[in-house]
């Protein structure tokens, strides 16, 4: 390769990066806000194998919000399948503090839908599910590495991680003013359901806790009926 030539394809390589950074910063900066409490539409793919619908959980043992929304989740799942659970309290030196909830364990379906659960951090938010400790400063950035970890072991597509990974730290949510991750101290990845069926998918990364809310997400969004 004689000089022009080099010179020609160190300027493409560098027009090329700066072309990505830029992309990246832009999509970071132009996030659209997203309202609490609400599953919004994030795509028109359908990530749930042929005939299923996918409902994805992200939460920790600790997470008051994980628990209060439990039982409006263990409402609508029980009547797609059979589901195991623990009964347990959120982590005691959070406000609120010890609310009651359930951590599910398995999910047997006998129905079109199925249901998985990530649990990335202890009752503390000071280690992994598995009670390997986490820095505070890397809650995030470990716990991305866990769901990603935990979803390919359940076979969800990637995309399932990235989208909860996405939508919980690089969104803001309208009422925050931030990325949920962001939002309490010290930052973590919070609470987020997924929903992935023949529809699209769907995403809600703030707490959801009445159970018609969600029957009627499930029904409108996902089975396309009221």
């Amino acid at each position: 390769m004689n000089r022009r030539n080099l010179i020609t394809a160190i300027i493409e390589i560098i027009v090329i990066i700066t072309g990505v950074i830029v992309y990246a910063t832009h999509f970071v900066v132009s996030a659209q806000p997203i309202p609490a409490g609400k599953f919004i539409k994030i795509s028109n793919v359908d990530l749930a194998p042929k005939g299923k619908v996918i409902i994805v959980e992200q939460s920790w043992y600790g997470c008051p919000v994980g628990a209060a929304a439990s039982w409006a989740i263990y409402d609508v799942l029980q009547h797609y399948g059979n589901l195991s659970y623990k009964l347990w309290y959120s982590d005691p030196y959070r406000t609120p503090a010890n609310i009651p909830g359930l951590l599910f364990t398995n999910f047997t379906s006998n129905s079109i839908v199925d249901f998985y659960i990530a649990y990335v951090y202890n009752e503390y938010l000071n280690a992994s599910y598995n009670g390997t400790p986490i820095p505070q400063n890397e809650l995030v950035s470990v716990g991305e590495q866990i769901i990603k970890e935990e979803y390919t072991q359940m076979d969800l597509p990637s995309q399932v991680a990235q989208y909860i990974i996405q939508y919980e730290t690089q969104v803001p949510i309208q009422q925050y003013g931030e990325p949920s991750a962001f939002y309490g101290k010290p930052s973590h990845l919070n609470f987020a359901i997924l929903i992935s069926g023949p529809n699209g998918t769907y995403i809600v990364t703030t707490p959801i806790v009445n159970r018609l809310s969600l029957h009627f997400h499930f029904n409108h969004f996902i089975f396309n009926r009221d």
